[in-house]
């Protein structure tokens, strides 16, 4: 398999694309990137333009000596590389971390792929996809929970939030609370059909650890901050304000979903 890039091609980004073609285009430039950052990485010694677009063809990814030319301006610019004289490239601490980041994106991008095709009904569905469902769910099951939860419900869920807030720093148990919020919240809703729909969809507990602790690792900015604000707008019973902060914190995890998925 052979990708062919034109990376003047891949930048110009505008309105007229859809917005599926605009993230196929991030994830395009992402592997890019990946890629030449590997390859300068591994070497010992400054890397050319023309040496790398070797290294690039070994990989299976086609791209002009130009094309190459501007991509490493851009990672210079952005403080990945340093340039030494005409002896080409080096990567620097700052492009090691991105090197980083970047790898562990895809790794998580794969492990949901073999997750999305063992998934049952989600099967054929993208990631995005089952996210939208879910935040129309949990929209929904908030709404409801501020209306219809009682005083012992909502204890559960501030027993939770009580929880996290004692394992910030274990990400393991932390990611597992995460997951229990939001599973109580469907299930205080009062309304068992929104219980079997999110269950349909394929929202299992192992589904919601991926992707809670997807964006807790990658962007280390944990949740505790909006589920608490939830159970606030919950327990002032106030439904269309608690439907709004649980819509906003999933669309958040939503678009850092996107910024970590890579091709």
């Amino acid at each position: 398999f052979t990708a062919e890039y034109s990376y003047a091609r891949i930048v110009a980004i505008n309105s007229k694309l859809s917005r599926g073609n605009i993230m196929r285009t991030k994830q395009d430039i992402n592997n890019l990137q990946l890629h030449v950052l590997a390859a300068i990485n591994d070497m010992n010694s400054p890397l050319g333009a023309g040496n790398l677009q070797e290294i690039l063809m070994t990989n299976g990814i086609v791209i002009s000596e130009a094309g190459i030319g501007r991509l490493l301006r851009d990672l210079r610019v952005s403080g990945y590389l340093d340039k030494i004289g005409f002896q080409g490239h080096v990567i620097t601490n700052k492009g090691l971390e991105y090197l980083n980041e970047l790898n562990k994106a895809k790794q998580l991008d794969e492990s949901l792929k073999n997750l999305m095709n063992q998934s049952g009904p989600l099967h054929g569905f993208s990631l995005s996809d089952v996210l939208v469902a879910r935040r129309a769910l949990e929209r929904e099951a908030a709404f409801q929970a501020a209306l219809n939860a009682s005083d012992e419900e909502i204890a559960r869920l501030e027993e939770i939030i009580k929880q996290q807030s004692c394992d910030l720093d274990k990400n393991e148990k932390y990611t597992d609370l995460s997951t229990s919020f939001h599973t109580e919240l469907i299930n205080i809703s009062g309304v068992p059909l929104l219980k079997q729909l999110y269950e349909f969809i394929g929202l299992s507990l192992q589904w919601q650890k991926r992707i809670i602790g997807a964006v807790n690792k990658i962007y280390a900015k944990p949740l505790k901050v909006t589920h608490q604000n939830i159970l606030n707008a919950i327990k002032e019973r106030e439904p269309e304000k608690a439907a709004r902060l649980i819509g906003e914190h999933l669309t958040y995890i939503m678009v850092n979903n996107k910024k970590s998925t890579i091709k």
